[in-house]
C-alpha cells in the first residue's frame, strides 16, 4: 500500500501563474467572463463557488469521514472540485448529481447515482473548513486524485451485505441497516481491481484510498 501523503501542517497556497490556477495538473483559467456568468459567487479559490456548493462539500466531509484530519479532507474535496472542473459543472452538482443530499450510490427519481455520501447535516465547524478548502487556502499533495474509498469500510458494508442477501434468498426480513446496504456488491479486493485497469493509487491518509 502506498505511503500516507500529506501532512495537515503542509499548508503551501495553490500557484496561480498568469491567471491561472494549478489543481494537481488541471489548470482552470479564471476569466472574466465565467465570473461575470457566475454571480451570485462570493469568492474565487479552486473554482467559483456560492453557499450551496459550500454546504454540498461539508455535508460530503460530514457524511464520509467526519472526525478525519484537515489532511484528509482537503484531498476528498479536491478529488470532487477536480471532478467538477473536468465535467465542467459546478460542485453542488458535481458531489449530488442531481439528486439533491443522500447516500453514495443512491439517487433521486430525477437525478444519477451520487458519487459521495451527503446525508449528515453539516456542522458549523465542516462549513468552515470546506469554505477555506474552496478559497485556496490549502494545497492538495495528492496531484491527479480523482477518487476515494475506504477499504475497512467498503469490507464491512460487503459482509452485511452478503449476509442480507442470504436472509433475502431464505425470506428472512430484513432491518433498515441490511435494505440499506444491499446496494453494496464490492468488497475492497473487488474495488481496486476494478478502479486499476484504467486508474492508479495516488496515495493513502487514513486509511482511505485515493485513485486517479
Amino acid at each position: 500500500m502506498t505511503a500516507k501523503r500529506g501532512r495537515a501542517e503542509d499548508h503551501r497556497p495553490l500557484l496561480i501563474v498568469g491567471g491561472a490556477l494549478a489543481l494537481g495538473g488541471l489548470v482552470l483559467a479564471l476569466s472574466a467572463t465565467r465570473t461575470a456568468q457566475s454571480v451570485p459567487r462570493d469568492q474565487l479559490g479552486l473554482l467559483a463557488f456560492d453557499e450551496r456548493d459550500v454546504e454540498a462539500a461539508a455535508r460530503m466531509l460530514a457524511s464520509e469521514n467526519s472526525t478525519g484530519p484537515l489532511s484528509l479532507h482537503v484531498e476528498q474535496l479536491f478529488t470532487q472540485v477536480r471532478q467538477a472542473i473536468k465535467r465542467g459543472v459546478r460542485l453542488y452538482d458535481q458531489i449530488t448529481a442531481g439528486s439533491d443530499f443522500g447516500g453514495q450510490g443512491e439517487r433521486s427519481t430525477t437525478g444519477r447515482l451520487r458519487p459521495v455520501a451527503t446525508g449528515e447535516p453539516a456542522t458549523s465547524a465542516l462549513l468552515d473548513r470546506a469554505r477555506a478548502i474552496l478559497s485556496g487556502q490549502f494545497a492538495s499533495q495528492l496531484s491527479g486524485a480523482m477518487r476515494f474509498f475506504e477499504p475497512a469500510q467498503s469490507d464491512a458494508a460487503f459482509a452485511i451485505a452478503e449476509e442480507a442477501r442470504r436472509k433475502v434468498a431464505l425470506g428472512i426480513p430484513l432491518n433498515r441497516r441490511e435494505s440499506k446496504l444491499l446496494k453494496y456488491k464490492k468488497n475492497a479486493a473487488t474495488v481496486r481491481a476494478s478502479w486499476s485497469s484504467h486508474s492508479q493509487l495516488i496515495g493513502t491518509i487514513s486509511d482511505v484510498e485515493f485513485w486517479s
